[in-house]
């Protein structure tokens, strides 16, 4: 059985390995940072884009039955999976993310794409033939103020060209799962502990990733999500 050794907080570059007899010590880094770093945003490109995906041919349907050609903005864009997939049919793009993480995987990726970190609720947004937030992005964007979404909708209206089309999801009260879940690959693993208390959606995320040579990376990040019912939504 191997022994963990407890390791200072830092970056990968602080991974040790160490070695006591025939018994070799893991080091695990603990991280608490800002939604999806580097730990979390490599685990999502990994496993969780097929949301993304199928919101692109989606997305795409809508801008060929309507003949619309132009820019497409792709808000909350992570690693750029839809960005990608609307590229790969012609239409330039614009992405943005809050990660840092997010935008780094999405150049490594799309290294022609235009690509911004930052807000929702600030960035300036170049004008489109449409507009995506797919993946919970306005529910992380409004966690803190719900006038936030009616914001977006007017930053994105204003962007919008006549005729433009806005795709957009939001969670909702009792929608998304609550409790205790787990996943794991080869190379890492995430469990979540979900909580839901009136509009309000915690998520205490523990991830685990393999960086190498009998080294993990430990993280831990809290996300918050504003939960909205449709009739709430509908009133913006």
């Amino acid at each position: 059985m191997i022994p963990l050794a407890t390791c200072p907080r830092g970056s990968e570059a602080d991974v040790r390995r160490s070695q006591e007899g025939e018994a070799a010590r893991i080091c695990y880094v603990a991280v608490m940072g800002d939604i999806y770093g580097r730990d979390l945003a490599v685990i999502h490109v990994d496993a969780f884009e097929a949301l993304a995906a199928s919101a692109a041919e989606t997305l795409l349907k809508a801008l060929f039955e309507r003949d619309l050609s132009g820019r497409v903005l792709d808000l909350g864009c992570g690693a750029g999976p839809l960005s990608q997939r609307i590229g790969q049919r012609g239409f330039p793009t614009w992405g943005l993310d809050i990660s840092p993480a997010m935008i780094a995987l999405a150049r490594e990726r799309l290294p022609q794409a235009e690509l911004d970190c930052g807000s929702v609720l600030e960035a300036d947004l170049p004008q489109a033939v449409a507009v995506a937030a797919v993946g919970e992005v306005l529910n992380y964007a409004t966690a803190h103020d719900p006038r936030g979404l009616t914001h977006v909708f007017q930053r994105v209206f204003e962007a919008l060209e006549p005729g433009g089309v806005f795709l957009f999801d939001l969670a909702g009260p009792r929608r998304v799962g609550v409790g205790a879940s787990f996943k794991e690959a080869a190379s890492w693993a995430v469990g979540v502990v979900a909580t839901e208390s009136d509009d309000l959606l915690v998520r205490k995320i523990t991830t685990f990733r393999d960086l190498g040579d009998s080294a993990w990376s430990r993280s831990f990040e809290e996300h918050r999500l504003r939960l909205w019912p449709a009739a709430g939504v509908m009133e913006r």
